[in-house]
């Protein structure tokens, strides 16, 4: 009996000493986080602890290489054909950067509509085939052609990510617009895809009064990137003349990124979620989407 009694407290004493872990609370999400550097480009290394979420808990973290599990596409623009010529190297140089493993697709915007030239491919052959000087074509909206990319691109890669060279100019002239920049911003927010801007004018940018159009077309570029975890690149209305340094730049920022899976504390149902990522070190600049996706929970 006494033997029995002993080895019932011993048992009750280790149970109250190693505590069962509490469940986990909140809903639960997930992004794709960039770590960037404009200075030195040479982004530190990011860890859970380096991250604060407003009202949610890191639950996974998992640095992801510029090879791993990622699609890219390169969407054109063919309004967008100033001085295009050097800039197809530069694009075709950039495609032959990447990693071998990385499938990019090609896909071009005419009058406003998307035209696929080639689907995401790891030949690097037919990428560059595919890729051309931007045929010319009116000034259209730019954000029904990234929606419909977007919504025909089937997911089998854990980060897709959007690589456009337009002018950015809404031409609601033209007739009814389909989609705006923020219905492009929630388009890619569901979807999970970042989105990245090169400025490029019109070939006939001279004689077009298209100066209001232009401003707040990067406007909205900038907008839909950064509200998605991408970046804009421009330099106010005039043409840049090298793309190389900012397609280098998006290569550094796609092989410095993180898969975050967290929980929002207070939210409920499915829909979207505004997110509010900082960094704790003021010298570390943290490139998020502003909101995530939260889907029906499955029964």
């Amino acid at each position: 009996m006494r033997i029995g009694i002993l080895l019932a407290a011993l048992a009750m004493s280790a149970v109250q000493g190693f505590p069962q872990s509490k469940p986990q609370t909140g809903t639960p999400a997930e992004m794709i986080l960039t770590v960037a550097d404009h200075t030195s480009h040479k982004p530190a290394a990011l860890k859970p602890d380096d991250v604060r979420i407003v009202n949610a808990t890191i639950t996974d973290w998992q640095p992801l290489t510029a090879s791993g599990d990622l699609e890219l596409y390169l969407l054109i623009d063919d309004a967008a054909n100033y001085d295009f010529t050097s800039k197809l190297k530069e694009l075709r140089q950039f495609v032959a950067d990447q990693p071998a493993s990385v499938p990019i697709g090609i896909a071009y915007i005419h009058d406003g509509a998307l035209q696929l030239a080639q689907s995401p491919t790891t030949d690097r052959t037919n990428v560059s085939g595919a890729l051309r000087v931007p045929s010319g074509s009116k000034a259209a909206n730019p954000y029904c052609a990234l929606s419909d990319l977007i919504e025909q691109w089937p997911k089998k890669s854990l980060r897709r990510e959007i690589v456009v060279v337009t002018t950015g100019i809404d031409d609601t002239t033209r007739g009814a617009v389909c989609v705006n920049a923020e219905t492009t911003i929630r388009t890619a927010e569901r979807a999970g895809v970042e989105i990245f801007a090169l400025y490029n004018p019109m070939a006939n940018n001279a004689s077009e009064t298209w100066s209001s159009k232009v401003g707040s077309g990067v406007t909205d570029l900038a907008h839909v990137c950064y509200e998605t975890g991408g970046e804009a690149y421009f330099q106010g209305h005039s043409a840049m003349d090298l793309l190389y340094p900012y397609l280098s730049d998006i290569a550094e920022h796609l092989a410095h990124q993180y898969l975050v899976k967290f929980r929002l504390s207070g939210a409920t149902g499915s829909g979207f979620q505004s997110v509010y990522v900082s960094s704790v070190s003021p010298n570390v600049e943290i490139m998020a989407p502003e909101s995530v996706w939260i889907p029906l929970p499955k029964k």
